[in-house]
């Protein structure tokens, strides 16, 4: 009896260790550029959005502010899973499919997609145009279903993509709403065309995570829990502010 209850009180020791886990830095995986989310300033900062929004998690959790990763999109969840970085903090929206391979915080923020285009483009009449999407994104799944009668023509980053819009290689692109509104300005030729959209909810999820490899469920935790906290005490909306008209928290 006495073995087994020094078993157990070995198991409880271990186990209260692994809860109580302290980090001393968070490495997060970034796409960027994907302003106003995350960019880098003229000096060659890395700011944005979710990067101030990030550095207060990581400093919640940590004391310090995040290590940044930048990581191409279409290879951000296997940058995870290999242990390049801890957590992604990139505008990763929380899908079923996603959900199979990767463990999510609670949602931060939502926002539409929208069409944008430079010509009298009608999304409900695609047949043979050209329309953009960055890989991987739930973006380039809504259009790879829908528009069906469209070439789709994928790109690595919104940059890439907002270059041939403009050059008149694409008729449309499809990105998050805020994204297309900063990439484009207020003097350019191209303007949102059609409605937001945000259905359906197996495409667009239901709001925006930070992803961590599924056995990291302690840090989950803990960055759920700043995410809170930062959202209650006003920062949240400080930092949304400065690059949002409308709000965005979730």
């Amino acid at each position: 009896m006495k073995k087994v209850l020094l078993a157990l009180a070995g198991v409880l020791a271990v186990s209260s260790a692994v809860e109580a886990k302290d980090y001393e830095l968070i490495r997060a995986g970034v796409d960027a550029p994907y302003p106003p989310f995350e960019y880098k300033a003229p000096d060659g900062t890395l700011t944005g959005f979710e990067v101030e929004l990030g550095n207060e998690v990581c400093k919640e959790v940590t004391g310090k502010e995040c290590e940044w990763v930048i990581q191409a999109w279409d290879g951000i969840i296997p940058g995870l899973l290999a242990r390049k970085y801890d957590m992604i903090f990139s505008s990763m929206s929380i899908n079923e499919e996603r959900m199979e391979k990767v463990l999510f915080s609670d949602p931060y923020y939502t926002t539409p997609s929208a069409f944008f285009s430079a010509s009298d483009f009608d999304p409900a009449s695609v047949d043979g145009k050209r329309v953009g999407a960055q890989r991987g994104t739930t973006q380039d799944a809504y259009v790879t279903e829908f528009l069906t009668g469209a070439e789709v023509v994928r790109y690595t980053t919104a940059d890439d993509m907002v270059v041939d819009l403009k050059g008149g290689r694409l008729d449309a692109m499809f990105v998050d709403a805020p994204v297309g509104l900063e990439l484009l300005g207020e003097d350019s030729d191209v303007k949102q065309v059609g409605d937001f959209v945000k259905e359906p909810t197996r495409i667009f999820g239901a709001g925006v995570g930070a992803a961590f490899r599924k056995r990291d469920t302690d840090l989950e935790d803990q960055v759920s829990a700043a995410l809170e906290k930062i959202k209650t005490d006003g920062r949240y909306d400080e930092i949304m502010t400065k690059y949002f008209e409308f709000d965005i928290k979730i």
